[in-house]
């Protein structure tokens, strides 16, 4: 009987736990990704050096300057709506505060379009859509 339960012991009960042992923990891969897209309804047609950039800011504090969390600048090789995809660190993200998606597009130093805010969940993992308005 002391066999058997030594047996059982060995060959059942040992490799089970050092298999729980050795799988490793789950883990963040590290970064997650916000993607979508930007677009305007004017019917005009983007200058061969326009840039868009795209920011995700933390915009919780009413008396203080958004806090930029990730940012992407690409220069768009056609016309809107222009995709977008980048980075962020999840860390970064805290539970309670406002954030948003801020989107402009420039030609040089000029300000062409412009989308303050677009309220997003950034763990969401959902595309976004960005409406911009022409710069006055």
């Amino acid at each position: 009987m002391l066999d058997r339960i030594a047996e059982f012991f060995i060959f059942g009960l040992v490799p089970l736990v050092v298999g729980v042992l050795a799988v490793p923990e789950a883990t963040n891969a590290g970064e997650m990704t916000i993607a979508g897209e930007v677009t305007y309804r004017e019917r005009i047609a983007l200058p061969p050096d326009a840039v868009l950039v795209v920011e995700l800011a933390d915009v919780s504090l009413a008396d203080a300057p958004a806090t930029v969390v990730a940012r992407r600048r690409i220069a768009p090789t056609g016309q809107v709506p222009i995709r977008f995809e980048f980075g962020f660190d999840p860390k970064a993200i805290q539970k309670g505060r406002t954030y948003t998606l801020q989107a402009r597009i420039t030609v040089g130093e000029r300000l062409m379009f412009t989308a303050t805010s677009h309220q997003v969940d950034p763990l969401a993992g959902k595309p976004q859509t960005v409406l911009l308005k022409m710069a006055r």
